[in-house]
């Protein structure tokens, strides 16, 4: 039977949990995280669970959207309304919504929303003949048309905020120089954002008006470099870091952003193929980067990261008070106070 003393010190114990800077909120095995529709609470795929949940801000609440299980599932893309969603499970994408029958759209290594959602880009490799191509179509993968040959179709795909384009690039490989590529609504236009860099891998502003991108100095080296650029690929500033866009979240603001740092890399790190490649788990150290002046300033100090934490898939909630992520140590879901 609880006492009034055991009440106590579990009112205590929630006390400190919500004053700790860092906190693990959701002891869950996570694949997706993102805000869901009226941006209030988490939503996120459990892979123990096979199905999409709700959790509030501290953990304290969880509750189970649908029972759809997707088996392997590795992406999931939704659109900017957060009702419709692009899954990838395995070697294809389905559009999906919550309550209904998942319907298979293409298979593809890559793919995203277009035109505010109202097409989807990708890529499609023909089996006869092994031609690679970029399309576009409808959400339901109707009225496509094929928008120009591809020579790789391993590509990382962002929608670009403001604007009816969406941006792509190969995936990050210290060994090769790879550039962005925008293509407009329709496949109407198609340009490049330069210069080539090793590994490089890029982040968009919310404003769509600039993005981060990071890149390995040198090929197949271990030393990372990231920069700040204007929409048009011109004035980009070294901002002094060395970390991954992809572990980088941007601030509403447009010129602020938050980034974790890998403390644990070394000289003989193949950056940044080895992390993507899972030889190894980061040990983050995160920071709040002024993309304008430059100015640094560390969030945490270490003395206050009780667990060591690598991670993946930042999502800021609405008044910016708070930044969750998943831990790629145990795919749990925690949360940063700012």
């Amino acid at each position: 039977m609880e006492t009034v003393s055991d009440s106590l010190n579990k009112d205590e114990k929630s006390e400190k949990k919500e004053n700790k800077k860092i906190s693990k909120i959701l002891e869950v095995q996570a694949a997706d995280l993102s805000l869901d529709e009226e941006g209030g609470k988490l939503k996120y795929y459990d892979m123990v669970e096979e199905g999409f949940w709700l959790g509030s801000f501290d953990g304290s609440y969880k509750k189970k959207l649908s029972n759809d299980g997707f088996g392997n599932l590795s992406e999931v893309k939704w659109s900017k309304e957060g009702t419709e969603a692009l899954v990838k499970i395995d070697d294809a994408y389905y559009f999906y919504v919550h309550g209904k029958e998942k319907m298979l759209i293409k298979k593809s290594k890559a793919m995203d929303w277009i035109n505010f959602g109202q097409e989807i880009v990708y890529t499609f490799e023909d089996s006869q003949t092994g031609k690679k191509t970029l399309n576009f179509s409808n959400p339901l993968g109707s009225n496509w048309k094929e928008i120009a040959e591809i020579q790789d179709d391993n590509l990382i795909m962002q929608v670009i905020p403001r604007s009816s384009k969406t941006a792509f690039w190969p995936k990050a490989d210290a060994a090769k120089e790879t550039e962005m590529t925008i293509v407009g609504a329709g496949g109407l236009s198609m340009e490049t954002r330069g210069p080539a860099k090793f590994g490089s891998d890029f982040l968009w502003s919310p404003t769509g008006d600039g993005f981060v991108r990071s890149y390995t100095i040198q090929a197949e080296g271990s030393n990372l470099a990231l920069e700040k650029c204007k929409g048009d690929g011109t004035n980009c500033t070294d901002l002094n870091f060395p970390t991954i866009a992809s572990k980088c979240v941007w601030l509403g603001d447009g010129k602020n952003i938050i980034c974790a740092q890998m403390k644990n890399l070394t000289e003989n790190s193949v950056m940044p193929n080895d992390y993507f490649g899972g030889k190894f788990f980061a040990e983050d150290v995160f920071w709040k980067i002024n993309t304008e002046t430059g100015k640094k300033e560390k969030l945490i100090e270490e003395k206050e990261m009780e667990t060591k934490v690598d991670a993946k898939d930042f999502i800021l909630s609405p008044n910016e008070d708070f930044l969750f992520f998943i831990n790629r140590y145990d795919n749990s879901v925690f949360r940063i106070i700012l």
